[in-house]
């Protein structure tokens, strides 16, 4: 610990208004470090899909979490979930109007990160087009953070039609924003490559303008390039 609290400190050695500087250091489930870093906030998902794989199989089966400490809480989970239902029902049904409905207007940083770097996105249309999508994926194992009152993230798990028991499941995180009319809006979808014993090629990110893949190989033209 006396090393952790070192690294909050200046070059004085003053650790006095450093106190809240984020130090993080990683460690796979096996118990080898991956990496460390100071100040910057890592890419979870990404760390995920790369270093903490799933140690077994995943289960279409397995039911969404929609615990909270209240009624009140419980509720809003429920609220979450409900418009995460609505976006993967938008997406696979190919539905355009209902993903325009469901995405809130703002750029997201993740995706002007892409474009500024010379990236590409391709629109909605492109997206949930006849052979483009992903039509018959399931999804299962959902969760919810509650950040704030405005704020929220999901979690699930997604299944492409082709997965099978060694097929290229993968890991979603969306990120709501609460409008003013109190409707979750998705302001950012990322997924990952997430399965037993494979690392990550590539991750996928979308928000309102459509999706853009960050891979290490050819690109695949199907929804985002990552399933298919």
């Amino acid at each position: 610990m006396n090393y952790f609290r070192s690294l909050q400190s200046g070059d004085d050695g003053d650790a006095v208004g450093n106190n809240n500087k984020l130090v993080w250091f990683g460690l796979t489930n096996n118990g080898r470090s991956f990496g460390s870093g100071v100040g910057e906030v890592p890419r979870l998902i990404e760390i995920l899909g790369q270093n903490l794989l799933p140690v077994e199989v995943l289960d279409e089966e397995d039911d969404a979490v929609k615990a909270g400490s209240n009624v009140e809480m419980a509720d809003v989970v429920e609220e979450v979930l409900n418009s995460q239902k609505k976006f993967y029902e938008a997406l696979t049904g190919g539905d355009l109007q209902s993903m325009n409905n469901i995405l809130s207007k703002e750029d997201s940083n993740e995706v002007s990160e892409v474009l500024k770097g010379g990236g590409r996105v391709d629109g909605w249309d492109l997206c949930l087009a006849e052979g483009a999508r992903p039509s018959d994926m399931t999804i299962s194992g959902s969760d919810v953070l509650l950040v704030s009152d405005t704020e929220a993230y999901s979690t699930t798990v997604e299944f492409p039609p082709n997965a099978g028991l060694d097929g290229a499941t993968l890991l979603a995180v969306q990120r709501w924003k609460r409008d003013e009319s109190g409707d979750w809006k998705l302001a950012l979808h990322q997924t990952i490559p997430w399965c037993p014993g494979s690392k990550a090629g590539g991750t996928l990110r979308c928000d309102c303008r459509g999706c853009t893949a960050l891979t290490s190989t050819r690109e695949r033209r199907t929804f985002g390039g990552l399933i298919g």
